[in-house]
């Protein structure tokens, strides 16, 4: 076999692994939406028994605006990241199924704070905030594996775009996990008020704020591809 076989062979095989993991993200928010039902509304009905009804698909489409959001971002980023990827080896491998693996989780996590969340139950709101920080982190070591570990995957020069990427992913990861960190402590000093755990995700616009800040310096000068 020829070496422009083979490296045919190993685009169509890189080809692939990016078609199945963006099948995985429509996959995943198609499943998001497909739970949200239209209310059964008797004949007959007031204003006020329609908006009870309309309620729970409200909270529900809610929860489903922000996942949209969080994928969406997610699959930004993994388009951004393997527009430099030039081969892949069994490690890219894995670490793409453990990221995309997370990112199909969504729909689940979703559905617990949309049907389980009450006053003094948090579980499902930390169980959705921690599914993010998965996704998060994984892919920071997905991104740490190619543009630290194994640069050689990658095509050459770039190096400015690639360095942006890799602090993006990390610091955005940071920022989740003392999210977590805070949520778990308002959790702990209101004994589990709904009200106030929520508090805790203003941190993420907050700490992005200054991320975006210290970023700015590292952020490359935009060209043409």
């Amino acid at each position: 076999m020829s070496e422009e076989t083979i490296e045919l062979k190993k685009e169509f095989e890189l080809e692939r692994m990016i078609l199945f993991s963006d099948a995985v993200f429509a996959i995943a928010i198609t499943l998001l939406i497909i739970e949200i039902k239209f209310p059964e509304i008797s004949k007959g009905a007031s204003t006020h028994d329609i908006s009870i009804s309309f309620k729970p698909v409200i909270i529900r489409f809610l929860g489903f605006m922000l996942s949209f959001f969080f994928i969406g971002m997610m699959w930004t980023r993994h388009l951004r990241l393997f527009k430099y990827l030039r081969t892949y080896n069994s490690g890219v491998i894995v670490r793409n199924l453990v990221f995309i693996f997370f990112i199909v989780c969504f729909p689940f996590t979703a559905s617990g704070i949309t049907e389980n969340m009450r006053s003094g139950f948090n579980l499902p709101i930390f169980i959705y905030i921690i599914n993010i920080w998965f996704v998060s982190a994984s892919q920071f070591i997905l991104c740490y594996y190619l543009f630290a570990k194994k640069s050689s995957l990658c095509i050459a020069g770039f190096e400015a775009e690639k360095k942006y990427i890799l602090l993006q992913s990390k610091y955005f990861a940071i920022t989740l996990l003392i999210t977590i960190g805070i949520m778990f402590l308002l959790s702990y000093i209101f004994n589990g008020d709904f009200t106030h755990v929520v508090l805790g995700f203003y941190a993420i616009p907050i700490m992005m704020i200054f991320v975006k800040r210290h970023l700015k310096k590292y952020k490359p000068v935009k060209r043409e591809d």
